[in-house]
């Protein structure tokens, strides 16, 4: 028993074993039309199955090859995708698809992929002893994934997205104290690089945008400071990087420390590329290594590590430096919309939300503050 449909119009027919088949042209990811099946167990159901081939037909959606795997299908999106993200955020998309999603649902068809699947994956790594972090990381990526198949209507839903995965209590944040801050800048006061120290509590700049400071991003004229740029590795080799948003770009006044801490960094660089009473106007990093090239972001960590050991000042991340001073200029009294600015967060509940440590000291004069309002 058959049904055959007007030419062009698809068909539905009834196979010897009793299923019933729909079958339409339908556009492919190679751009030419493939006659595409689809089986049911009804006419009804295979009615169904080809209004819905008709109807991609009509649209000029292309429907993912029936032999197409989750792994070919991330192969092609990665080199899709690699336009239109960052250079870290491409490493470690391609990195959680090789390490992780490849390895266990990397041979499943991309069609068939189900909710199942994508929790027993979740389910094998934890399994396996896999970071609560990486999971999250790499859950995120394979959504990515599968949102841009279902935008480009390969898959009928992104499955990933129906896959709970618990997110990992952040750690607890303790900034520098307002004495450790200040015994910190007092401490690297003969240390070449004192400069940077001050830079870092002073304007929370993040490790990267330290690394692509260059000399003409400082205005000693204006008393400001340009972020424009970044130094990170990718792919093995550093290189210069828009910054982390939009926002990021910015410029920053300089205050009275830091703009005398440039200044003698600056001197001490004419002295360095000079000789004696003929100073040479430096050029290129800030704080980039002898041979003139940028500060590498993982040597910059490692020089915060020796000097919290020699020091004596309190071991925090380096990232510390910037919730330090996020931290210190809210309890100042400062607005979140003015610290966001500075820090160049893109959204204040970035600024409140993750970094608005408020320590005990803090709370207690509050509480006080309130107790003697009371009284």
């Amino acid at each position: 028993m058959s049904g055959r449909n007007l030419n062009g119009a698809g068909s539905v027919y009834q196979r010897k074993d009793g299923r019933w088949v729909a079958a339409a042209y339908v556009p492919s990811l190679d751009g030419q039309a493939h006659r595409v099946s689809s089986y049911a167990k009804t006419r009804a159901d295979a009615n169904k199955k080809l209004r819905e081939l008709v109807q991609r037909a009509e649209r000029n959606a292309p429907i993912a090859p029936a032999g197409m795997t989750v792994s070919g299908y991330l192969d092609e999106w990665l080199v899709h995708v690699k336009q239109h993200v960052r250079p870290s955020t491409w490493t470690a998309y391609e990195g959680n698809t090789r390490l992780h999603i490849v390895p266990r649902i990397g041979r499943k068809k991309l069609t068939r992929l189900g909710v199942r699947d994508v929790r027993l994956m979740v389910d094998g790594m934890r399994a396996d002893g896999v970071g609560q972090r990486t999971i999250q990381y790499v859950h995120a990526t394979l959504r990515a994934a599968l949102e841009h198949a279902f935008r480009e209507e390969l898959v009928s839903r992104n499955v990933a997205t129906l896959v709970r995965v618990e997110r990992p209590r952040p750690a607890k944040k303790e900034p520098l104290s307002v004495e450790e801050a200040r015994e910190l800048l007092a401490a690297t006061a003969a240390n070449r690089h004192h400069a940077l120290w001050v830079l870092m509590v002073m304007l929370g700049l993040r490790r990267s945008e330290v690394c692509g400071l260059r000399w003409d991003h400082v205005d000693f004229g204006a008393g400001t400071l340009s972020i424009e740029q970044t130094v990170q590795r990718v792919e093995g080799k550093l290189r210069e990087l828009p910054t982390k948003t939009r926002r990021s770009t910015r410029t920053v006044p300089l205050p009275g420390r830091a703009l005398y801490a440039l200044t003698e960094h600056h001197r001490q660089a004419q002295a360095r590329g000079g000789r004696p009473g003929r100073p040479v106007h430096p050029q290129g990093y800030v704080f980039g290594t002898s041979r003139g090239t940028a500060l590498e972001p993982r040597n910059l960590t490692r020089m915060w590590t020796v000097l919290c050991t020699a020091q004596g000042v309190r071991k925090v991340p380096l990232h510390g430096l910037r919730h330090t001073c996020i931290s210190l200029l809210l309890a100042l009294g400062v607005h979140p919309r003015i610290v966001m600015e500075i820090v160049g967060h893109s959204a204040m509940e970035t600024t409140m939300n993750i970094y608005g440590h408020v320590n005990l000291d803090n709370q207690r004069k509050a509480l006080n503050h309130l107790d003697e309002e009371l009284s």
